[in-house]
This record gives structure tokens, C-alpha cells and sequence, in this order.
């Protein structure tokens, strides 16, 4: 286990998802509970009835080609979010940790196809550079360590933070169609995952550089935590749930005083995840449980992989915004090749 205390201002945030062409977007959909999911229009599972996914749709130039698709979803996310960012002024550096499915996933790499891309997008405004981070639903935590430990040495350098993934690439479907695990609600399939897709991007730099210089401070995130399931779905029999625990139980110790209120994670709809999150819950939070809000924004969008991280931590931020998301509030991913984060967020606050 890893964990870190922090007080990082999260000072921008942007996503594409099925439900939202925008973070506010997204987030007023998952309040309202308002659902993206339609019939495969060519995939078939076992029982050759169509599966329940998502997509996201009404971006420019779409394309049927799922990398394609993606990447270009990626760039547009990554441009706006800089041209809403620069009146506060990026500086002249800006490293992006760019989160992806793990390896030993199957299906494309969509970091590989759009990285020269996003890179392209972010040098005309700083020198900056692309990392991937690849370790699925967990991506967004394992970035946010690397991110913290650059902004510690060099304070007045923020970094951006991204996830993209798709698990609508057919060897991906493949691959979960064959453990029986894509939802096929029409057609007697009624628990498993809706496959989709979503990119998502935040800017995250040191708290006090960020109000010394007046930006608004629309999150902070004061502490996260890192473990490994020694157990993980995709080596077959069932988990442990010791790796999501874990992570909690890092956060939580190094999180300032403060009754948890809400809680957002990537529960997908599969009853292996739900078991993982109540483990965790029941270790970690004890009676506090029964008062937490629980929020799964893939009941809205689906399950967006490695994006998963970046677009509750938009959401979130949305939410305390608006006054729906009490604070503090956890964000909890866990990846099938075992990787888990958590991370704890509290509302911005005044500017000092």
C-alpha cells in the first residue's frame, strides 16, 4: 500500500461521456439518474442476442473506427479544457499523465493512437510532455501520486491529469464476453457491464500557488491512497477484496478530520465489484456506511474504463459546485489486473 496526504487544487475540469459533452453536463446526468444505453448494433454475445452499451455521440468529424473515434474525442476534450484554462495561465511547463487501460488488456491502445496528438495540443501553450499511465479504472489515482511528487519539487508547475478508454473495441468485447460479462438487459442477461467509452481531464496543481496567482480552486484533494489486489478478477477464482480496502484504509489514515458524505466509484453493475466496494466500506467506514451516499455514475454512462477516475473527479468537482455533493467526498476505482485507488475530496473554499 502507498498512500499520500496532500493538499493539491484541482483548477480545472472537462470530459466526454454518453451522457455529457462537458463535465457539467455529464454530472447534471448522473444527479438526474438519466441513462445513455442502446443495443449493439453489430455485437453479439454468446446467445447471439445484442449486448447494452454506450457511446458517445454529437462530437465533430465521428467516426465508426473506435481509435479513431476516441482520439479525437481526446483531442477536443484536451483543447477546450486549455482554452477555458488559459486566461489563468498554464506556465511554461505542464507535464500530462495520461491514463490507459492495463497492458495486459486486450483491444487498441488508445493512448498510442491520439498521444501525438494530445502532445501536439499542449506545446503550443507550455513545454510540455505525455506519460502514460496504464493501469485501467485505477489510472487517475496512480497519475495523481506521480503528479504530486513533480508539483512537490517544482510547486509553481501544475499537471494535467487525463483518462481515455473504450471497451467497445471488438477484442475487448471478446475478451469480457468470454468470462459472460457484458449486460444484455433485453435478453434475460440482466447483471454484467455496459461497455462505453468517455475521456476526461483535469488540471491539478499546488493549492497555495494556485490562490496566490487568483485561480478558482474548484476542488482540493487532501489524501489518496494505492494498493494492489493480490486476487485480481482477471486472474480467474474469486478476490480477495484485501487491494480496494487497502487503498481505502491508506486515504482515509492520511485524510484530514472529517466524516465522509458521499462517495463516488466505478461500480459497473457486476456483483464481484459491488462485494469489493462493501468490503472496503465495512473495514474502512464502519456505522459511517449506513450515512454515505453512494453515487455509481456508470449506472448513467456506463463502464469507461480507464477514464473512470477522471470523470468522478469532474463530477465531484461539479458537485460541490453546485451544492448536490457534500463534503468531503471519496472517489474509488479498482481495475480487473488489480490496481486500486482512492482518493478524498473537499470543497475549494474561499480564496486567501
Amino acid at each position: 500500500m502507498r498512500a499520500g496526504p496532500g493538499q493539491l487544487a484541482v483548477t480545472a475540469v472537462h470530459c466526454m461521456t454518453p451522457v455529457g459533452l462537458d463535465a457539467a453536463m455529464t454530472a447534471a446526468s448522473v444527479r438526474a439518474g438519466i441513462r445513455r444505453m442502446e443495443k449493439h448494433g453489430r455485437y453479439r454475445d454468446e446467445g447471439k442476442n445484442p449486448v447494452t452499451v454506450a457511446r458517445i455521440v454529437g462530437i465533430e468529424h465521428d467516426s465508426p473506427d473506435t481509435a479513431e473515434h476516441i482520439g479525437r474525442a481526446a483531442a477536443m476534450c484536451l483543447e477546450e479544457l486549455l482554452a477555458a484554462y488559459d486566461c489563468r495561465g498554464l506556465g511554461r511547463r505542464c507535464s500530462l499523465f495520461l491514463g490507459a487501460s492495463a497492458w495486459e488488456r486486450p483491444g487498441p491502445r488508445y493512448e498510442e493512437h491520439c498521444r501525438d496528438r494530445l502532445l501536439d495540443i499542449l506545446r503550443r501553450r507550455a513545454d510540455g510532455d505525455v506519460r502514460t499511465v496504464a493501469r485501467g479504472n485505477a489510472s487517475l489515482h496512480f497519475a495523481l501520486e506521480q503528479a504530486a511528487t513533480r508539483i512537490a519539487s517544482v510547486p509553481s508547475e501544475p499537471c494535467i491529469l487525463g483518462g481515455i478508454d473504450s471497451l467497445l473495441g471488438e477484442a475487448t468485447l471478446n475478451w469480457l464476453e468470454s468470462d459472460g460479462r457484458l449486460k444484455s438487459s433485453s435478453y434475460g442477461r440482466h447483471q454484467g457491464l455496459s461497455a462505453s467509452e468517455a475521456v476526461g481531464f483535469l488540471i491539478v496543481e499546488d493549492l497555495e500557488c494556485a490562490r496566490r496567482a487568483g485561480k478558482t480552486v474548484l476542488a482540493r484533494i487532501t489524501a489518496w491512497g494505492l494498493a494492489e489486489e493480490p486476487q485480481p478478477r482477471a486472474a480467474g477464482g474469486p478476490g480477495l477484496c484485501a487491494g480496494l480496502a487497502g487503498a481505502c484504509r491508506a486515504a482515509l489514515d492520511c485524510a484530514p478530520d472529517g466524516d465522509i458524505r458521499a462517495a463516488f466509484g466505478d461500480l459497473n453493475g457486476e456483483e464481484s465489484r459491488a462485494r469489493e466496494w462493501s468490503i472496503a466500506a465495512m473495514r474502512c467506514l464502519g456505522d459511517r456506511r449506513e450515512r454515505l451516499r453512494l453515487w455509481k455514475p456508470a449506472a448513467s454512462c456506463g463502464d469507461i474504463g480507464a477514464a473512470s477516475g477522471a470523470v468522478m473527479v469532474g463530477i465531484v468537482a461539479q458537485g460541490f459546485a453546485r451544492g448536490w455533493v457534500p463534503s468531503p467526498a471519496l472517489v474509488f476505482c479498482s481495475d480487473d489486473h488489480g490496481a486500486c485507488g482512492v482518493l478524498v475530496m473537499e470543497k475549494g473554499g474561499p480564496q486567501t
